[in-house]
């Protein structure tokens, strides 16, 4: 009884009734557009099966032969004679034999680059579509920006933070009532909505610690272009303002010794992407080259080596931010490819069923204001 009335005070309380206002419209709000992130973002979980199925992942033609690197980058320089290589990027574990090329007009930056792709063993440049034209790159664009660039990220971000409100919210919500019924209680023959209001605290319950940290992530994640801003502006300058007297010397070292170079500047890591001398990403007289960790957590790290232009050396190598280290020990978590197939079908289900509970929760909603109606109409009639 001392019980039964403890929860009634709660449910009466000013702090629950704002956080059932909160979780009622705020939910209501974002249905629809986390509808259509759930869907996307499903989608996406398999987009490395997806883009290999449909042919649309570069893919080396001849794995058997490894040229160097810079025999790759003289095919592009050749192909297109009056740009210049600002970037490049290796993955032999995702694209194996792949190299990834940016080229720039002279006075160009990342935004007007234009990305090729090489197949490293015969040298020779590998079509493949824009990612625009893609399935899973038309997806991405849809679930990361909405189509709407840095604009579209922070709206995303927005919704990532109501649809932690409404979690939150929930959890406050359906607290008192665990104590009232036993939990995960369905009970059947008592009506649809009972049925659907059951269910909806169920899988919530069931689900909540993975949407917690799927949503948080993702609210991350639209902060990614403002991090690596604010990194541009106060560690990166810092370093560009170091060696700002450096010279940079004609001709560029060889894309080989880079990565060789920048393979000995920490043990444990190994390079990735490397961004030439005198563009938004590096130093005058420096590539600065992406570090990859080779096991654990630091697989989804990355430091930052600067290999000096003119002595092939690396004069540093600086960790970064923990705001951006954050940001990317999101993306996996996010989108779970950081554990082979049998996590990916996990993170399907539960992204299904959150997103059952979401529409099942506007569902509840809309069922309670025709009840309240058909009530009303009752009374009318009676008088």
């Amino acid at each position: 009884m001392r019980q039964s009335l403890s929860s009634v005070k709660k449910t009466n309380s000013r702090w629950f009734r704002l956080n059932l206002w909160i979780h009622r419209w705020v939910s209501l709000v974002v249905v629809i557009p986390f509808a259509i992130l759930s869907i996307t973002g499903v989608i996406l979980i398999f987009h490395e099966e997806i883009d290999h199925a449909l042919g649309v992942e570069p893919t080396a033609l001849s794995s058997s032969q490894q040229r160097p690197l810079a025999d790759s980058i003289a095919t592009a320089q050749k192909t297109y004679p009056n740009e210049q290589v600002i970037s490049t990027g290796y993955d032999p574990e995702h694209h194996p034999g792949v190299l990834l090329i940016g080229m720039a007009k002279p006075n160009q930056g990342f935004e007007q680059a234009r990305w090729l792709f090489a197949d490293i063993g015969s040298a020779s440049l590998i079509q493949k579509p824009n990612e625009r034209d893609t399935l899973t790159g038309f997806l991405l664009e849809l679930h990361a920006n909405w189509f709407l660039g840095f604009i579209g990220q922070l709206i995303g971000a927005l919704i990532a933070f109501l649809v932690l409100l409404s979690l939150i919210s929930g959890l406050v919500v359906y607290a008192p009532y665990v104590k009232k019924f036993l939990f995960g209680i369905i009970r059947i023959g008592r009506g649809q909505r009972l049925l659907q209001l059951d269910l909806h605290n169920l899988i919530g319950s069931a689900v909540l610690g993975w949407a917690l940290v799927v949503t948080f992530t993702g609210f991350l994640l639209g902060f990614g272009t403002v991090a690596i801003g604010v990194w541009q502006i106060t560690e990166l300058k810092a370093l560009q303002e170091k060696y700002q007297h450096a010279t940079v010397i004609n001709p560029r070292l060889d894309l080989d010794t880079i990565y060789a170079s920048a393979q000995k500047g920490e043990s444990g890591w190994h390079p990735t992407s490397v961004f030439y001398p005198k563009t938004e990403y590096s130093t005058q007289g420096h590539y600065m080259v992406l570090l990859q960790g080779n096991e654990g957590l630091n697989e989804k790290m990355l430091k930052v080596a600067l290999v000096n232009a003119e002595t092939g050396k690396v004069d540093t190598v600086e960790e970064l931010p923990t705001y951006l280290k954050a940001i990317l020990l999101s993306q996996p978590l996010h989108f779970g490819n950081y554990g082979g197939m049998p996590l990916k079908i996990l993170w399907t289900l539960c992204t299904l069923l959150t997103l059952f509970i979401t529409l099942n929760g506007a569902w509840l909603w809309w069922a309670k204001r025709q009840q309240k109606g058909l009530k009303g109409v009752g009374n009318a009639t009676v008088e």
